[in-house]
């Protein structure tokens, strides 16, 4: 029986989300951003304290601004891409999994239950596929 797309996704899903996958576009960059500027214009205003003073509050100021602006993955695959993203990832996935030789969903869960390379060969695609495709930041 060969793999369906909406349950070879799930179980994409179901790996990233136990690894605690979350995904960003660019909030990691702006929040680097902020917080450096704060750094650096506390330490011209108070000198060294003020290194420490504006590299605190921009951080703060970096994570109220980012606030509901990570995604975890499964969240990403089931509501953000389009169906033409989700079948280009299965389809990439899928590529990886033909290579040990499982062709029906039955057996690959417990597969990649149980095999730690198989694993991460999968999620390996999908970090990949997100990276390039959807040029999302990967925090895992």
């Amino acid at each position: 029986m060969p793999l369906n797309s909406r349950e070879l996704l799930n179980v994409v899903a179901q790996l990233t989300d136990d690894r605690h996958v979350r995904a960003t576009m660019n909030e990691s960059l702006k929040g680097g951003c902020i917080a450096a500027t704060t750094t650096v214009l506390g330490g011209l205003v108070m000198g060294p304290a003020g290194l420490a003073f504006g590299g605190v509050v921009g951080g703060c100021i970096a994570a109220i601004l980012s606030k509901d602006k990570f995604k975890s993955v499964p969240q990403i695959i089931m509501y953000d891409m389009t169906d033409n993203q989700r079948e280009r990832l299965a389809a990439s996935v899928a590529t990886v999994i033909a290579d040990f030789r499982v062709e029906d969903i039955a057996l690959l869960v417990p597969m990649l239950l149980n095999s730690p390379g198989a694993k991460e060969a999968v999620l390996r695609s999908v970090f990949t596929f997100l990276q390039n495709e959807m040029q999302l930041q990967i925090v895992d």
